[in-house]
């Protein structure tokens, strides 16, 4: 059977590349604030889809009626996003029935999962600690995802394996 939407094998390793210094890049500004100077842009005109509780990420100048954007959230998010996605759809070696029938299995579980802990998120936090658990939440079926997938395809076979050895 022909996997189709998958990409190559070695996609898993550009995307740990990406993903990675993403992923820390993220941690960094979801808890320290923290921006990269070099990328931050002026608009010459009024950028009106932002919002000023979102970490002090842009400033309006009212004089002028630019806009000074820091894209350094945005560049956490799509290289994260990118990146996990790369490791998650990318081809293992041996791409047979049993891999596309745990790769399906996976997907759902965390699905159920993700949407599991977004129910109880949404029951006990709220405010505006809710707006982290929804970024969060951009990220959390892909890494579910990609943990239960590895973790069903490699890990456990080996401990399996190995508990019979013992036997």
């Amino acid at each position: 059977m022909e996997a189709r939407f998958l990409f190559p094998h070695h996609y898993k390793l550009i995307g740990w590349i990406i993903a990675i210094p993403s992923l820390a890049l993220g941690l960094f500004i979801m808890l320290g604030n923290y921006e990269l100077d070099w990328l931050t842009v002026k608009l010459p005109f009024h950028y009106y889809f932002t919002d000023t509780f979102t970490f002090g990420s842009s400033k309006v100048s009212t004089d002028e009626e630019i806009s000074v954007l820091n894209l350094t959230d945005e560049v956490a998010s799509v290289g994260t996003i990118i990146g996990l996605l790369f490791v998650a759809f990318s081809r293992v070696k041996i791409e047979d029935e049993y891999v596309s029938k745990i790769r399906l299995e996976s997907l759902q579980w965390a699905i159920y999962l993700n949407f599991g802990l977004l129910i109880l998120a949404t029951i006990f936090i709220h405010g505006s600690a809710f707006f982290n658990v929804i970024v969060y939440n951009m990220f959390t079926p892909l890494l579910f995802f990609i943990i239960r997938f590895h973790y069903i395809l490699f890990i456990k076979p080996s401990f399996e394996a190995s508990k019979q050895l013992k036997a």
